[in-house]
């Protein structure tokens, strides 16, 4: 087992196929994914990396799964999938930037009077 310290939840601690799964290139690449994007320009502390969100997000897991009771392979699903939700996020914010904007809609069809 493996405890690692958070700013957020204090501890979390990760064993099992969670632990097995820190240490592989997806999700250390999420150590270097900002979660907040760009914002950090503006708020500086707002600065927190994919990785440490993906460990909240463990740890908050974890911990639903202990009050549900769920154990066994189940749980260990729940928690890996917890871990990796965001291992498909490019380097920037959850969409690339810029694609968020519906486009622009053309203005209303006018019709011009008819000459008689």
């Amino acid at each position: 087992m493996r405890a690692i310290k958070d700013s957020v939840h204090d501890y979390i601690e990760v064993d099992g196929v969670a632990e097995a799964l820190l240490d592989t290139p997806p999700v250390q690449r999420l150590r270097h994914i900002k979660q907040l994007s760009t914002i950090r320009l503006v708020y500086p502390s707002a600065n927190h990396t994919r990785f440490e969100h993906s460990l909240g997000v463990f740890h908050l897991a974890d911990r639903a799964l202990e009050h549900l009771d769920v154990t066994g392979a189940r749980a260990d699903t729940v928690r890996a999938a917890a871990l990796l939700h965001d291992v498909g996020h490019g380097p920037t914010a959850a969409r690339p930037e810029g694609t968020d904007r519906t486009p622009p809609r053309p203005p209303p069809r006018t019709t011009s009077p008819t000459s008689s």
